[in-house]
């Protein structure tokens, strides 16, 4: 994105902290190659008492950040640099923030599951921090009986549901300390069902008399604000979006994907959305991997990680050099299977065609400006669940429940590990324009708050696994995105030739 429009990213956000950041900090902040982390670590390093962000805070941060070594060092091409090279227009690339961040070598795993707990109650709790409806704001180990009313930032400990009253009790901690909550019917309906690990704000009814439960009146989520601004490419540009391409897998569907190279190239009809075309964005499973599931062996056409991405190469150069690709992995890639995952490694990657950028999963990123977050999607196998009447064949409903929380998979201990990294990875911050995900093998376009949803399908037949796991794949389909407008048009490759689907606003 151009300078302006970076610059006013970085703004927006230390506004929505309550924080205004002096311009000799902003203009440091613009050299790092993820600015937005950088941003995120100066607000936790400083705490909550200045109301200014310094240049000197930018400064102490990325001293203290090379010290430890908790975060990766900047790449030698930042951000800025990348800025001075297309000036005058907002770039194709502009990465934002990567979720993996390296782990403290080391470290006890109790005390690096703390800090990333702690990472993540600091990170959602500022965006709670200042709503209208969270007065007098307390820790819990503050709360007293003599006060009527207050409110608590707090995680999620333990969920009691009480289905036949229609109400929640609840185990709920910050740093201070834990108490019981008691959420009654008029509170409780309509808000949707708690989950262990999230964060929420809570207005309290205080119990006056000990052993009782305070009361709660009303809840608060990180959420989507309302009214937000969103961002459009200043200039006509298209992107097109795949994932769970499973390459390797007996049941890789290539007559599709030959009718989807065909398209790419201008062969056939709609040869002119084609031609606008300039990036690729795959959310992950680029392989089919080797011993993801019990007796996978008898899905593989190849039956070797390193030949199936060589043939993810190959299948790569297929498509245009014109265009920029850039991939996360899944939970099927050869590398770490916690959440956040690492970028390939470069032994695999260098298989790719240069054309290839590969980030960790999650990441977040500009294209012309446009703010894109892409998330392979492993965290639907724990909420959906956990989310009454969720599914994996409606998986956007479970996109807007972790834009809801601003979490992609804060529930511990379950089907989605979590890497014990220092900084919570998973938080969605800053919010996207565009939140793409996969994992599910179906196809699902919607909005919510402003932000366009994508799950985008999968290149992979059904397999006996999925059968047995009850998934019924929509394979095929990909979708094509405007970043001028944020109108989405849908490709479905599965009969004979390429259908076309009207353009969704």
């Amino acid at each position: 994105m151009a300078a302006t429009d970076l610059r006013g990213h970085l703004v927006a956000y230390f506004e929505g902290q309550h924080k205004l950041v002096e311009t000799d900090a902003l203009t440091l902040l613009l050299t790092d190659r993820q600015p937005l982390v950088l941003s995120q670590q100066v607000l936790d390093r400083c705490g909550t008492g200045s109301p200014l962000v310094t240049r000197e805070m930018v400064e102490r941060t990325i001293e203290l950040r090379r010290a430890s070594r908790m975060v990766a060092r900047a790449a030698p091409a930042s951000v800025a640099s990348e800025i001075a090279l297309n000036s005058g227009s907002a770039p194709p690339f502009a990465l934002l923030t990567e979720g993996f961040s390296p782990p403290v070598p080391n470290r006890d795993p109790l005390e690096a599951y703390g800090a990333l707990f702690a990472s993540r109650y600091q990170m959602l709790s500022r965006l709670l921090r200042g709503r209208p409806g969270l007065s007098n704001l307390r820790p819990i180990r503050e709360l007293r009986s003599t006060e009527a009313d207050a409110s608590v930032i707090a995680m999620i400990r333990d969920v009691r549901e009480v289905s036949a009253k229609r109400i929640a009790l609840l185990t709920v901690e910050d740093p201070s300390g834990s108490t019981d909550l008691l959420v009654p019917n008029d509170a409780y309906v309509g808000r949707g069902t708690f989950l262990p690990d999230e964060v929420v704000g809570f207005t309290l009814r205080i119990a006056r008399e000990a052993g009782k439960m305070h009361r709660v009146t009303s809840i608060e989520r990180p959420e989507v604000p309302p009214g937000r601004a969103t961002h459009r490419s200043d200039r006509p540009s298209r992107t097109l979006f795949l994932s769970d391409l499973h390459i390797g897998s007996r049941s890789f569907l290539s007559e599709p994907w030959a009718r989807l190279m065909d398209f790419l190239h201008g062969r056939g009809p709609n040869a002119e959305i084609a031609e606008t075309l300039e990036h690729v964005v795959i959310a992950g499973d680029l392989v089919d991997g080797i011993g993801i599931y019990p007796n996978q062996e008898r899905d593989l056409a190849i039956s070797d990680v390193v030949e199936q991405y060589a043939e993810l190469g190959r299948r790569l150069r297929e498509l245009p050099e014109r265009l920029s690709i850039i991939v996360v992995p899944g939970n099927h890639d050869a590398v770490a299977p916690a959440e956040p995952q690492p970028a390939l490694s470069a032994a695999m990657a260098a298989q790719l065609p240069t054309n290839v950028r590969s980030l960790g999963n999650p990441s977040t990123f500009a294209l012309h400006g446009v703010v894109l977050s892409a998330y392979h999607g492993r965290g639907f196998d724990e909420l959906i669940p956990a989310i009454p009447g969720a599914s994996y064949g409606r998986p956007t409903d479970v996109m807007k429940r972790m834009l809801q929380m601003r979490h992609m998979a804060p529930i511990y201990g379950g089907r989605t590990p979590l890497a014990p990294l220092s900084r919570d990875g998973l938080v969605i911050e800053p919010l996207p324009d565009v939140f793409v995900t996969g994992h599910s093998h179906t196809y699902g376009v919607d909005h919510y708050r402003g932000v366009l949803l994508l799950n985008v399908s999968t290149w992979q037949g059904e397999t006996e696994y999925q059968k047995m796991r009850n998934i019924t794949p929509v394979p095929a389909r990909a979708a094509i995105v405007d970043l001028a407008t944020l109108s989405t048009t849908t490709l479905n490759f599965a009969g004979r030739e390429c259908v076309l689907g009207g353009p969704e606003g």
